[in-house]
């Protein structure tokens, strides 16, 4: 075993630079591990005979991909190089992290909140439509699952549990901020009649393998046209990529080329410039840096990312609120039951305030909701000239907002 370390160590990086992903370089020169996550892309689609073939490599395989023609698993170091040599692999991937880019904020009290600057349309709510998040999960929130549950689907890659539930609270807090609403309509939201599906790929701390994120997509692709979603939020990031070794930007193009518009956020390592995390350098999605609406006009929050990107094009797409923004609460010490359990109403504080980019993924994608409710079935593409044109700069730089915030009572015009 050191012998083959010290074997692939001395291989020169340009052997492998094309099809292995760097940090898997460092796994097997450094730490003294036998076995690699990994994530593994084929020129062709996967099929019973190539994971046969993995399989017989002693690679266990966690999942199977199509939508990216890849496969998941842990494969022993010793047989590596054997993987490497298969004519169809097209890249390898280490199966590294994503993180969550939102927080709690300081809780004003009842009223403070009720005063809170909202967003709100007339008269589209985003009926019909669904969207999708990954993320933490989502809890049984009343103003999710009265009068009617509209979580109308569900799934579990942390746990492997039936029902919704939120152990970190951050899936709770992005859905509400942008889908919300109480059956007194003391809290709305523009986008309050959109259904709701969750994957959970993130676990109680916040951060979330590449191998469940991906599955989470695939799950989504899956299920899209049965439960009509539209729209795909992905309220995470990571800055552990590279330009030819970016996993999560190729899996967004896929979604996106699936006819699912993708909202993603910048992250929140500003205020400095190209500190965009992935997915939200891909242009097949569309980007959203956070700001403060508490004084007018609007300012760019200082922890959001910022342009530019590798890819050449404009990033952010938009900027949307992202601090102190009004959400619902989650009980994280809440599980379910089983199945048919569904729990609301026992949580003592039903509302909180939430910072982060992932806050303005998700209002954009309550506006993207409107669109489509307006509108009816438009291409990816097509939405976000309509999110463009109803953008209204805040003026700040273009690497900083985007095209601006955008304007709902514009989408009403459309």
């Amino acid at each position: 075993m050191k012998f083959f370390k010290k074997l692939i160590a001395g291989i020169p990086f340009t052997t492998y630079s094309k099809k292995v992903d760097y940090a898997i370089r460092n796994m097997i020169a450094i730490n003294k591990v036998k076995l690699i996550p990994i994530i593994v892309l084929f020129r062709k689609d996967v099929d019973s005979i190539i994971e046969a073939r993995l399989k017989r490599m002693g690679m266990k395989i966690k999942y199977t991909l199509p939508f990216i023609n890849g496969i998941c698993g842990v494969i022993p170091v010793s047989r590596f190089a054997n993987l490497c040599g298969i004519l169809e692999v097209e890249k390898i991937f280490y199966d590294s992290k994503a993180y969550l880019m939102g927080g709690h904020s300081s809780l004003k009290t009842e009223d403070e909140l009720e005063e809170a600057v909202k967003i709100k349309a007339s008269y589209l709510n985003g009926k019909g439509i669904t969207v999708a998040f990954i993320d933490s999960g989502v809890y049984p929130h009343p103003d999710l699952v009265r009068p009617r549950n509209r979580i109308i689907d569900f799934k579990d890659f942390i746990n492997d549990l039936a029902s919704p539930y939120d152990d970190n609270g951050h899936g709770t807090a992005c859905i509400g901020a942008g889908f919300g609403a109480s059956v007194d309509g003391k809290f709305r939201t523009v986008a309050y009649e959109t259904n709701i599906v969750c994957a959970k790929a993130f676990d109680k701390f916040g951060s979330g393998f590449y191998s469940d994120i991906l599955a989470a997509m695939q799950w989504i692709v899956n299920i899209r046209e049965k439960q009509n979603i539209k729209i795909a939020v992905l309220p995470f990031g990571t800055s552990n990529f590279s330009r030819d070794f970016d996993l999560l930007s190729l899996a967004s193009e896929k979604l996106w080329k699936n006819n699912i518009f993708v909202c993603s956020c910048t992250g929140n390592n500003g205020p400095f410039e190209s500190t965009i995390t992935s997915p939200g350098v891909s242009p097949y999605t569309y980007t959203s840096a956070a700001c403060s609406v508490a004084e007018l006009p609007p300012r760019a929050a200082s922890f959001s990312g910022k342009g530019p990107v590798y890819f050449k094009c404009d990033k952010p797409d938009a900027i949307m609120p992202g601090v102190a923004v009004e959400t619902l609460n989650a009980e994280t010490a809440y599980i379910p039951k089983n199945k048919s359990f569904v729990k609301s109403g026992s949580i003592a504080t039903l509302y909180t305030e939430y910072n982060g980019t992932s806050i303005a993924a998700s209002l954009t994608a309550a506006a993207v909701a409107l669109v489509y409710q307006k509108l009816g079935d438009l291409k990816p593409d097509d939405v976000k000239s309509v999110l463009k044109a109803c953008a209204i700069s805040i003026n700040e730089l273009k690497n900083v907002q985007g095209a601006g915030i955008i304007n709902i009572k514009k989408l009403e015009d459309v």
